[in-house]
């Protein structure tokens, strides 16, 4: 069905190129005879309260950025009816995984013809601490990666920003303890990785086992108290073969419940889709009800 209302989300700062390509986009699908609106986000949570307040008609809400764009946009829907709308993606942002693992491409043509003719994939997504989460949540080296990237680099230099906070944060790998109960069972790691998707940080297969069809996430636990070791298993994602690491479990889930043991006063920060969105204890729960994703 050919998409009428077209409304486009879109970040002003993430990435080269975002507001030409956006423009792009609307033109093409002007060009086609869609009705098409356009939303440039004013600050971070900007897109979630816009979209919270939104009353207009939402047939396709297509959201250029990066992860973090999508979430916050995945989030001011939460009210709405999975199935009153369609989300399609325009591949921005320093990271977008998302259209990574679904092979949508950046052409404004591409783009078009997958708003009005691409097929509808369900997906669904998880709650971490009642603020929804597209592709995964991480807590422990993960999380601290996500937490201390020096956002002004990030900035200028793009995805060497997260490689650079990798290198600081791997000596602290092993000085902290999970308690974890995953659907009814218990488990401790050392660090965590929950995923809804295959890959991570773009190219690289985290779980063979996680599918964004399934309503069920994937949760990849990691043991071990010597960084050099740790190291060792995430020499593993290049390869796709991160999940088979000695030191490495992985399971499915609905419901996920995760505390530190030994908890101090400090703050333990949970990274959600590539940003820090929420602190220990956990509660994550899936959704029963998929979106629609428009994909090639």
């Amino acid at each position: 069905m050919a998409a009428t209302q077209v409304l486009i989300v879109f970040n002003p700062v993430s990435g080269s190129g975002n507001r030409r390509i956006v423009e792009a986009v609307q033109q093409v699908l002007s060009n086609r005879g869609c009705d098409v609106s356009l939303y440039p986000t004013q600050s971070a949570g900007d897109a979630t309260r816009y979209l919270a307040a939104y009353d207009g008609p939402l047939d396709v809400v297509a959201v250029a950025g990066g992860d973090g764009t999508i979430n916050e946009v995945v989030n001011g829907l939460r009210e709405r009816d999975n199935q009153s709308y369609r989300l399609a993606l325009i591949p921005t942002g320093t990271v977008n995984v998302l259209a990574a693992e679904l092979g949508i491409g950046k052409t404004p043509e591409g783009i078009a013809d997958i708003i009005l003719q691409g097929r509808e994939k369900p997906i669904y997504l998880g709650s971490v601490n009642d603020r929804r989460f597209v592709l995964m949540a991480g807590i422990g080296y993960d999380a601290w990666v996500v937490d201390n990237v020096d956002l002004a680099l990030k900035k200028k230099v793009g995805k060497l920003a997260y490689v650079l906070s990798m290198l600081k944060q791997l000596r602290h790998f092993g000085k902290k303890t999970y308690q974890l109960t995953v659907d009814g069972e218990r488990y401790q790691a050392n660090s965590v990785v929950i995923t809804n998707g295959r890959y991570y940080a773009g190219s690289f297969v985290l779980s063979r086992q996680a599918d964004l069809s399934k309503p069920t996430t994937q949760v990849l636990m990691i043991s071990g108290r010597n960084p050099l070791k740790f190291l060792g298993i995430l020499l593993g994602l290049p390869l796709g073969i991160m999940e088979k690491m000695p030191g490495m479990k992985s399971v499915a889930a609905r419901h996920v419940q995760i505390e530190l043991l030994n908890a101090g006063t400090e703050r333990e920060p949970v990274q959600a889709d590539g940003d820090s969105l929420a602190e220990l204890p956990l509660n994550l729960q899936m959704e029963g009800s998929p979106v629609r994703l428009l994909v090639p």
